[in-house]
């Protein structure tokens, strides 16, 4: 019966040493005094995420060429800038899988106006919880988080 403790050595070798790979392949150095959750990615794997799951279609993103969008009214949310300077990628990974949690208050007043209060407490935002992944999530926070740099 000694494969059970072998296996368990072997598989804590295993994790240790993809750890250490994913570390190098990403060259991230991370603080013990770093709070963040969301580990950083790639910002042009986060980009593509933002122009497959058509993220454009209601954010601009800085100064980044998106596909163009059909003309017509639609709600446009600019992302980085001044509005998000502050955010980091757990701010963003929070937004994203839990739309509600933050609702944009200028969109908050636009719906109050035309008296839809129902839309006035939930974002338009949809939840993508079931279409994205937790590898597309970091790629994709990291890519916001660089619209701020």
């Amino acid at each position: 019966m000694h494969s059970l403790p072998a296996f368990a050595a072997l598989a804590a070798l295993g994790l240790s040493a993809f750890a250490l790979l994913n570390a190098q392949e990403t060259s991230v150095d991370l603080s013990p005094n770093d709070k963040l959750v969301v580990p950083p990615g790639q910002e042009k794997r986060g980009l593509t995420v933002f122009t497959e799951k058509g993220c454009y279609s209601c954010h601009s993103a800085g100064t980044t060429q998106l596909p163009e969008v059909e003309p017509g009214p639609r709600l446009v949310i600019e992302l980085g800038g001044d509005l998000h300077a502050a955010w980091t990628r757990d701010d963003y990974a929070r937004a994203i899988m839990s739309p509600n949690h933050v609702v944009a208050e200028d969109y908050r007043i636009a719906m109050m106006r035309l008296g839809d209060h129902f839309k006035a407490e939930n974002s338009p935002m949809p939840e993508f919880i079931d279409t994205l992944t937790v590898t597309d999530l970091i790629h994709l926070t990291t890519f916001l988080d660089s619209l701020s740099d």
